[in-house]
């Protein structure tokens, strides 16, 4: 279907792509989006995921906690994954055919390899910025749809750090008229959405916590030989070491005003650290386990406990990412926090799994009627101007 086409369509089937921080794999969400009068009606029609290759995820991590990078390289690892997320949707897009249905647009985030929010200056500029890798162009041509990818340059452009970029998406999916909404994503990073009630006049705050899986992945390959700690067997086997907790918990992030981190603060070169710092005070493989994963629930307790201390209203607290699966950071969540029931966003009608993918598809769709969204989040100013966040890739003729 031609682009005029689509923009003309008052209702999509959109699919949205997601391959997040902790690069395990390419998470996809059909939506149903309709305008209507009064605003936006989505419905989640459904979703999949595909693990990456174990060379594709091997590429990508040595990209991503690389300090150099071979530039032929860069460009193939772009080319790959634009063809591994092509051949991943055109399966997907299969499968809702043969359910009768037609998907019309995808909407792609991309795997991110690098993620820089502190400003440099050089030669009179300020520099800052954000990369996602995954060929939109090998996406449009090989699945014949029009995609809309590359969310955050956008907000880049604007000053702004493009992340957490979803919060308006979040929010058009999971705001209630009369309930606020208090969400935490663990995915590679953690990350809160507080969506207060509709009718209130409460502002939406978001920003990144800090760390999330990724670092607790790397330590269970680097000491376990391990994937990932699958449920979080190795933390809660463990005794959190006060001393390294507290020596993490004093990194730069928790002391400064960004809102956004990635691997290149939380990533290879901490879980190396953490290593040597066990090593040399003998803590067992288990202790260092259960410290990254306190690290982590020490974050997001420290970025929405002010945020439960205003809104009395709230009662649940929402966890969606793959760190819904960690048995540690649920119970710690829940030991922190227990007057609220802790809960995933299973209860709300999505997969805590696909959430990401889905707030993509809403953005991807919000891109293509030329809508933009407000970015700034966490107390900060108004934005006077609003990006109209994405590219439009059309598909060969």
């Amino acid at each position: 279907m031609s682009l005029l086409k689509l923009i003309d369509r008052k209702q999509l089937l959109v699919l949205g792509l997601n391959s997040g921080t902790s690069a395990d794999g390419l998470d996809m969400v059909a939506l149903r989006i309709r305008r209507a009068i009064g605003g936006v009606r989505i419905k989640f029609v459904d979703g999949s995921r595909r693990k990456y290759p174990g060379e594709v995820r091997k590429s990508v991590l040595e990209c991503a906690d690389s300090d150099l990078m071979d530039l032929d390289r860069l460009v193939q690892l772009d080319n790959l994954l634009g063809q591994f997320y092509a051949r991943s949707a055109a399966s997907f897009i299969k499968r809702l055919a043969g359910k009768g249905l037609k998907v019309d647009l995808i909407a792609s985030h991309g795997q991110t390899v690098r993620h820089l929010p502190n400003k440099a200056k050089q030669s009179g500029f300020v520099l800052h910025g954000s990369l996602q890798l995954g060929s939109l162009e090998q996406i449009a041509a090989r699945t014949g749809k029009v995609v809309v990818g590359d969310f955050r340059q956008a907000d880049i452009a604007l000053g702004n750090e493009g992340a957490p970029i979803t919060v308006a998406a979040m929010a058009r999916l999971f705001a209630d008229q009369s309930k606020s909404r208090l969400i935490v994503n663990i995915g590679g990073m953690s990350n809160f959405f507080y969506l207060p009630a509709l009718g209130e006049k409460r502002q939406i705050l978001a920003a990144d916590c800090g760390p999330g899986n990724s670092l607790c992945d790397l330590l269970a390959g680097i000491l376990f030989g391990q994937e990932y700690d699958r449920n979080g067997q190795q933390a809660c086997r463990g005794v959190v070491s006060q001393r390294l907790v507290t020596l993490l918990a004093a990194e730069p992030f928790f002391t400064a005003k960004k809102v956004s981190t990635g691997r290149e603060e939380f990533g290879a070169e901490m879980a190396g650290r953490m290593v040597s710092f066990a090593r040399e005070h003998r803590l067992p493989k288990a202790d260092v386990m259960a410290t990254a994963a306190e690290l982590t629930a020490m974050a997001i307790a420290t970025k929405i406990q002010p945020i439960i201390v205003k809104d009395h209203s709230i009662t649940k607290l929402y966890l969606t990412g793959g760190g819904t699966h960690n048995r540690f950071f649920q119970s710690r969540l829940a030991d922190m926090f227990d007057f609220l029931r802790v809960t995933t966003v299973r209860q709300l009608g999505y997969n805590p799994d696909l959430v990401e993918a889905a707030a993509f598809a809403v953005m991807g769709e919000s891109c293509l009627r030329g809508e933009a969204l407000p970015t700034r989040f966490a107390g900060r100013r108004l934005q006077r101007r609003l990006p109209v966040a994405g590219k439009i890739v059309q598909p060969p003729l």
